[in-house]
């Protein structure tokens, strides 16, 4: 599930991947099955101890 901008409303995620940002955080990246936008979704990495 992520959150649709343009729709304005949370969607299951159409063709998720995995991706790498710039500042090294982890999200996956798909598109909004209603309106075809691109949608992301931030995802947790372990901190090291």
């Amino acid at each position: 599930m992520a959150y649709c901008v343009k729709c304005k409303k949370k969607v299951n995620v159409e063709n998720p991947q995995e991706v790498t940002l710039k500042n090294g955080k982890k999200a996956i990246k798909g598109t909004c099955p209603y309106c075809k936008g691109t949608v992301y979704v931030f995802v947790k990495t372990k901190v090291a101890q």
